[in-house]
Formats: structure tokens, sequence, C-alpha cells
């Protein structure tokens, strides 16, 4: 299979998958982030290591829009607002991956998953203070967005870890920057 196309079907692949997860949380109920959040962030890392940082990059973009257009929950639209840096969450974990994971794919994913908290804590204390809403819902977008990205980054980057031993080296990508 051509490069491009093994891009294209890989990245459609995953992202079908991240998908589906996140259509199939909204009937699981409140704590759906602690099965989806997973999902997704080993979605973000598999791609990287099988199609490329770009690969990884279009989920990232793709999928936080996807949940935030299909939402129908009251924070739908301060989710959509926060929705850029969700992307940029997303992108900083497959990044991580694809500039460290050559040395040691569990530093990668640890490194990852705390710089992509550390990001999204930082940058929802910031857009909670400045977007004028109720406290409540405040403190639901600060309680989503703040430990629970570490541990479904961690968890998400276990996943993947076991996801890339099962596949084998047979489908990583070879060239990282594809």
């Amino acid at each position: 299979m051509k490069n491009r196309t093994k891009f294209i079907t890989r990245t459609a692949l995953l992202l079908a998958v991240a998908i589906a997860f996140q259509l199939l949380g909204r009937v699981l109920g409140p704590y759906n982030n602690f099965i989806v959040g997973p999902v997704v962030n080993a979605v973000l890392i598999v791609a990287t290591a099988i199609a490329g940082i770009w690969s990884g990059v279009a989920i990232a973009v793709i999928v936080p829009l996807v949940s935030a257009f299909t939402n129908k929950a009251a924070i739908a639209p301060l989710v959509l607002a926060f929705s850029p840096f969700i992307i940029i969450g997303n992108i900083i974990i497959a990044a991580a991956f694809a500039i460290l994971n050559r040395k040691s794919k569990i530093a990668a994913i640890i490194i990852g998953a705390v710089v992509k908290f550390a990001f999204l804590f930082a940058a929802i204390s910031i857009f909670t203070s400045i977007v004028k809403m109720k406290p409540q819902i405040a403190a639901t977008l600060t309680n989503l967005f703040s430990w629970p990205q570490l541990v479904t980054a961690l968890v998400g980057g276990v996943i993947a870890l076991v996801v890339l031993a099962a596949v084998g080296k047979s489908l990583e990508n070879e060239d990282s920057n594809h």
C-alpha cells in the first residue's frame, strides 16, 4: 500500500474509532469521560505511531469538534468555545509521543499526559475567569479539564502501548514526520 493510502486509511479508521466511542459515551451517562477520554488519547498516540504526527494532529483537531457539535448537554456551547484549547491539548500529547517515543514510549506518554493536563488546567482556569458563566458551570468545566485529563491521558497511553505491542512494529510508521 502506498504511503498516502496508508496514511489516509489508518487515520480514517482510528478517527472512526474515536468518534464511535464519543457517540457511545453519550449513552453511558455522566462519567463517560473516563471511558471516552482514554480511548481518544489512545487513538491519538496509536495514530501518531502508525501513521505519523499529521495523523495524530488531524484526529486531534476533528475529534473535539465532532464532540462539541454533537453534544446536547447544557454546557455544550461553552465546550465548543473551549474546543481550540482541547485541540491544542490533544496536539500536545501527539507531538510529545512523536518527539520522544524513540527514546522511551513510556516517558513520551507520561510527559505528554502531564503537559496536556497542565495546559488544559491552566487554560480552563483562565477561560472560566474570563467567560461569564454561573459558578456551578465554571466548577463543572474546571473539574472536567483538571485531574481527569491527567488520568485519561495516562490510561490512554497504557491502552496505546498494549495496542502497539499487539500490532507490532509492522504497523508503526518508519517516518514519524509523515
